[in-house]
């Protein structure tokens, strides 16, 4: 029965339907296939909850097959990611007014998420440092483009020349804009590309293909 449930026709045939009564649905006003597809997405909600507990399940179970093995630089931090969900979960669940788990969010997620952004910006730094560097007229361009954009926001641009204010702005919302528009369009057709192929069948990534 397992080897049935397996077969790739099945799982090629579920996508098609699941997907071809959504488009159907979003472009044409029939109530009856409205109320499959909303029956579907909220189907769909509750398998990513039971997704997520399955997640939660593995990754428990890696921690603490890190733990019994004392992996190398490891498992000490296993047994804090461990620690810390149980303690939050129980926390939520307990403190109905949330006045706990407020403070805990703020004076505890808030800072560590504070200081890993900090931190961060030093990886930013001299990720820039090693790009802003001009073998080419794309890298050099990429420069100049850079440190308009650096003078545009830092005063000491504007107390340089008045004119680099208003060159980072053209920058910023002239080039940088139609850049991003390009690659939008780019990425919505290589999206819709793939969602053909995916009702088609001929992409097979998404369950284990090759």
């Amino acid at each position: 029965m397992s080897n049935v449930l397996r077969r790739r026709e099945i799982i090629l045939f579920i996508t098609g339907i699941v997907g071809g009564l959504n488009l159907f649905e979003y472009f044409f006003a029939v109530k009856e296939a409205a109320a499959v597809a909303s029956a579907i997405r909220t189907w769909v909600v509750i398998i990513s909850a039971f997704a997520l507990g399955l997640g939660i399940i593995t990754a428990f179970r890696v921690h603490i097959s890190h733990v019994k093995r004392r992996t190398k630089g490891q498992w000490p931090f296993s047994i804090w990611l461990m620690g810390f969900f149980v303690l939050l979960t129980l926390i939520g669940l307990w403190d109905t007014k949330f006045i706990v788990y407020d403070w805990t969010f703020k004076n505890v997620y808030v800072a560590l998420s504070t200081t890993l952004y900090a931190i961060t910006g030093f990886y930013i730094f001299s990720a820039a440092y090693r790009a802003f560097r001009a073998r080419n007229i794309e890298a050099a361009i990429l420069i100049v483009s850079g440190v308009l954009i650096l003078l545009r926001n830092a005063p000491i641009g504007e107390a340089i020349w008045t004119g680099f204010p208003i060159l980072g702005e053209w920058v910023l919302m002239k080039g940088q804009v139609g850049g991003m528009r390009t690659l939008t369009f780019v990425a919505a057709v290589g999206l819709v590309a793939f969602g053909i192929r995916t009702l088609l069948g001929m992409e097979r990534g998404y369950y284990g293909g090759e």
